[in-house]
């Protein structure tokens, strides 16, 4: 039996063991997480996997805990989340050595696209509700991940990561110099982490709350969306167009470098240790450059 199949079963027998029965578990995603749905029930077991094997005990503990909080006080502010579930205990719990909690399951549902002013808002409401969020979050968190991805990388020939990594130590230092205007966000408040279901959009995935720059999340929602489609991509057009003065505009434009430079170092790291799309992460590493540079032209000309 294969360490995931493994996982699977423990996660049934200890389900059951609340009084669930007849269990068919099906896997809905695979990466950093496991998420399974509990069939028939209304609710998805998420494992960290990946944290449960790399941090110690109490940091998972903390994390999965955390996560839980946030999702219950977005909704208390009301945000459309993702929640808990309440038919059994949401934990977190330890299961064989592996850290998860328990979510509402929620079917996938076609939906009409959001339009860039609707996107642009949901992302406005998430931040603000997030300003106030009594949980106490890591400071640049979610970053503290590109930081380890850096050193991983440090000796690595291609000529295009060493361009990013200068690009990294950069972002970096300024990120680090004025604390104080640091807020609390979502953290990876990505497109994906947006899900269409029969309630509407949903918002998941709060793993990575954390106090990170001004227009944190409005970057990393249009982060990829704008590095794969250009700077004339529908929704980081209707951004630039609706920042009404520089300072705001060189705002967004470093908390946008500083997610893609995120996101392209995280994701080829992870997939050079074989845990994600190296395809992806490598498409990501041909455009970034540009992309950043444009940012930079883009910044220059409106000061």
């Amino acid at each position: 039996m294969t360490e995931k199949h493994n996982l699977i079963s423990q996660v049934v027998l200890m389900a059951e063991k609340t009084g669930l029965a007849d269990i068919t578990p099906n896997v809905l995603s695979s990466g950093g997480n496991l998420i399974i749905h509990l069939a028939p029930y209304p609710i998805v077991a998420r494992a960290a996997t990946v944290i449960s094997n790399e941090k110690d005990t109490e940091y998972a503990y903390k994390i999965l805990d955390r996560e839980l909080s946030v999702a219950r006080h977005l909704q208390d502010k009301g945000i459309p989340v993702l929640l808990p579930t309440e038919l059994i205990d949401a934990g977190p719990c330890d299961v064989g050595g592996t850290w998860m909690t328990f979510w509402k399951y929620v079917p996938s549902t076609p939906l009409q696209p959001l339009s860039p002013s609707e996107a642009v808002e949901m992302v406005n409401r998430l931040s603000i509700a997030m300003k106030d969020c009594s949980e106490e979050l890591p400071m640049l968190g979610v970053w503290e991940r590109t930081c380890q991805s850096a050193v991983k990388l440090k000796s690595h020939t291609d000529q295009r990561v060493q361009a990013l990594l200068d690009v990294f130590l950069r972002v970096d230092e300024q990120m680090r110099l004025e604390p104080s205007r640091l807020m609390p966000c979502h953290g990876d408040a990505h497109a994906r982490n947006l899900i269409p279901s029969t309630e509407g959009w949903l918002w998941t995935d709060f793993e990575d709350v954390s106090w990170m720059p001004a227009y944190w999340d409005l970057a990393s929602f249009v982060g990829n969306l704008a590095l794969f489609g250009g700077i004339q991509e529908p929704t980081f057009r209707y951004i630039v167009e609706h920042i009404d003065n520089s300072t705001d505009l060189q705002a967004f434009g470093f908390a946008i470098t500083a997610r893609i430079v995120m996101s392209t170092l995280g994701n080829l790291d992870f997939a050079l240790a074989g845990h994600g799309d190296l395809k992806f992460a490598s498409r990501q590493l041909e455009l970034a450059g540009d992309f950043i540079h444009q940012i930079d032209l883009m910044i220059d000309g409106n000061n």
